[in-house]
């Protein structure tokens, strides 16, 4: 801890040496915002203040002068409360196509049986004529008004002859929750965002910066070890992130309250009715929940930073993190999206509707607990991804994401070549976007056709992108004939794996009903092919082709590069992600854990092909025939477990997997390490 302290402080001071950092954490919120904020007040004012101060022209043709008199008559008497000035202009009907270019309202009358029909021409994309005809339609209304009440005291009659039935609505909402549910969102927007500007320009100065100005290699030979040298980059980073936050919501609070003070008279009896102590009782909630959002948001930026070779690049890389994070951060402002125990699973959309439900005093300290340890989690998960990260030189001193050798000529290529980073990156987004556009499309009229497209296309890509850069297909995608002893081992580690799988699948599938249904409504569809179809592109395709995508290309591709364990996690989360339901997310995830570490320890992907088929012709069985399986497998049809299940399911995982890991462990078999990678 005392190195990481010295080295915090050495942070801190390169971070404080840059002058647009400063400027971006002290400048910015101190100045920028406020003038934004004055001078968009000043300007509105100013707009305001201009229609209210111009005469508009109201057109129409001599002849309806009786028509128009008692208009202007109700303009004389309501013109203070109305706040606009109008031109009533009678014209011949000979100069009517000039005065209708001229005026900003024309009107036209025609006399009815029951009354008159007022016609208003305007243009709703001119301010002025869209004003005009606003005010115009108020005059009508108290026009309207006065006639029916003349009417109705002629015929001896009150208004209540019209409205038999009254009808008051009590708002039990205190000013407080009032307040807090219209501005809460908005607010949580803006600190997510400050937090995010705050941990941006350090983070790329930090990691990127270094690179540079070629300091990276003398602190790599410093007597530190690189978590500490990454921990205390975090920490400055972290520390400038939530002073910048700070400084902007006093900065902010500030101008408001400056703003508002001309207005307090009027607001003293409502403003009294805000419960201020209510709100300083969640301080430490919204304190705590500021900290593990800078966490996370600060870990993430390191992250994509780390991979740029400068800033101009990092910064093209923080963009689309930007992005996403300001889009998770408007949640709050959506009115019918509430934070509850599935939305408090989801990282920054939680903090967002955790602000807006403290600021409406509707604090629920159950929700708030789940989301501060979930954004907790998160960040730490991504810490350890950062610090994995700075122990591996490949990827301090790579090329990083602009290596794309795809987009090389295949003559240019030399034999043997390892897809790299970039060129991975290029086909995931490539097939997820064709998944989510094209099979979208194509299922969107069959589901059943959507799912075969997906599944070609997700088996073409590996085999066209390998072939193309002359990768050693057997060796990348670990095709060797296995052992019988790798055999065993890998099925009873898949049956400790799906133990403890099917416990958490169970747990998630009562927490995400929706999910859950949409799931089976989805594979509804696909159930009612003939059987032999559904077992071909359900069990079988993706045996095969989402082998040889995620544990061949994308896991093979990785070992040549990282760490066993960081290439295992990479491959599985992206495994887990590109089955798109929040359902599966994480049961799919442990599950391509499971088939990445048969993979690897068992040295073929055969072992994953055969775990893969197994694990969907169970699933397919189980929808097909739900009696009979239960019969066979009752565990598996059971909605809930006692603990007594549990308890045994645990006790199974447990052994299974600590048996076949140890029987794979030893099949001298294992992939060759990350080093041997060719590229």
């Amino acid at each position: 801890m005392k190195k990481i302290g010295i080295l915090v402080k050495k942070e801190i001071m390169e971070i404080l040496r840059d002058k647009k950092t400063l400027i971006i954490m002290v400048v910015v919120p101190v100045l920028l915002y406020p003038l934004i904020i004055i001078a968009m007040t000043v300007g509105m004012s100013m707009m305001m203040q201009a229609q209210e101060e111009k005469t508009y022209t109201i057109g129409y043709r001599s002849q309806d002068q009786e028509y128009v008199l008692p208009l202007e008559e109700i303009y004389g008497k309501n013109q203070e409360e109305l706040e606009c000035k109008l031109d009533f202009q009678g014209v011949p009907e000979s100069d009517e196509e000039t005065a209708r270019e001229e005026a900003d309202v024309w009107l036209s009358f025609s006399k009815e049986s029951d009354g008159v029909h007022i016609k208003a021409d305007y243009h709703s994309t001119n301010q002025d004529s869209s004003y005009a005809e606003g005010a115009l339609n108020d005059i009508v209304d108290l026009y309207s008004e006065k006639l029916l009440a003349e009417n109705l005291e002629a015929q001896g009659l009150s208004e209540n002859f019209l409205h038999p039935v009254t009808y008051e609505a009590s708002d039990s909402a205190t000013m407080s929750e009032t307040v807090g549910m219209s501005m809460g969102g908005a607010i949580g927007m803006l600190l997510i965002t400050m937090i995010l500007m705050g941990a941006f320009y350090p983070a790329v100065d930090i990691t990127t910066g270094e690179k540079e100005r070629g300091t990276l290699e003398t602190l790599l030979t410093l007597p530190v070890t690189n978590f500490q040298m990454i921990m205390s980059k975090y920490i400055a980073v972290s520390l400038f992130a939530c002073v910048t936050a700070v400084i902007s919501l006093i900065s902010l609070s500030g101008v408001v309250f400056f703003m508002m003070s001309g207005m307090m008279k009027e607001l003293a009896g409502e403003m009294g009715q805000i419960s201020v102590a209510g709100y300083l009782g969640c301080i430490p909630v919204l304190l705590a929940a500021m900290i593990t959002t800078t966490m996370l948001i600060t870990a993430i930026c390191m992250c994509f930073c780390i991979f740029a070779k400068s800033t101009k690049e990092a910064n093209n890389y923080i963009t689309p993190v930007m992005l996403v994070v300001m889009f998770a951060s408007m949640a709050g402002m959506i009115p019918t999206v509430e934070l509850n125990y599935k939305l408090a699973l989801v990282p920054l959309v939680n903090v967002s509707l955790l602000i807006k439900q403290v600021l409406s005093q509707q604090l629920d300290l159950a929700l708030a607990g789940i989301t501060i340890v979930v954004n907790m989690a998160y960040g730490v998960i991504v810490i350890w991804i950062l610090a994995k990260m700075y122990d591996s030189e490949d990827i301090l001193f790579s090329d990083g994401f602009r290596s794309f050798r795809i987009f090389q000529k295949r003559s240019d290529i030399k034999k043997g070549t390892v897809p790299a980073t970039g060129d991975l990156l290029i086909c995931m987004v490539v097939i997820l976007l064709a998944m989510i556009y094209i099979g979208g499309m194509i299922g969107s009229y069959d589901v059943f056709a959507g799912t075969v497209f997906n599944q070609i296309f997700i088996f073409a890509t590996p085999v066209l992108v390998t072939w193309y850069m002359k990768s050693d297909q057997p060796r990348l995608f670990s095709i060797h004939r296995p052992k019988f002893k790798a055999v065993a081992g890998s099925v009873i580690f898949y049956i400790g794996m799906f133990s403890f799988i099917l416990i958490v699948s169970t747990i998630l599938s009562q927490i995400f009903t929706e999910s859950t249904q949409n799931v089976a409504a989805t594979f509804e569809e696909i159930m009612k092919q003939p059987f032999a179809l559904i077992i071909l592109v359900v069990a079988v395709m993706p045996a095969i082709g989402e082998e040889l995508l995620f544990r061949g290309l994308l896991l093979g591709s990785l070992r040549a590069k990282y760490r066993v364990g960081l290439s295992i996690v990479i491959s599985s989360v992206v495994f887990g992600f590109f089955h798109m339901s929040l359902v599966k997310l994480i049961p799919t995830t442990l599950l391509g854990v499971c088939f990445a570490v048969v993979v690897t320890k068992g040295g073929s992907i055969f072992l994953s092909m055969l775990l893969h088929f197994t694990n969907n012709l169970i699933s397919v069985l189980s929808m097909k025939y739900p009696e009979k399986t239960g019969e066979l497998f009752p565990f598996m049809m059971k909605e809930s477990f006692s603990e007594a299940e549990i308890v045994v399911l645990v006790v199974v995982a447990v052994v299974c997997t600590t048996v076949g890991y140890w029987i794979l462990r030893g099949n001298g078999q294992t992939m060759t390490d990350n080093n041997e990678g060719t590229e």
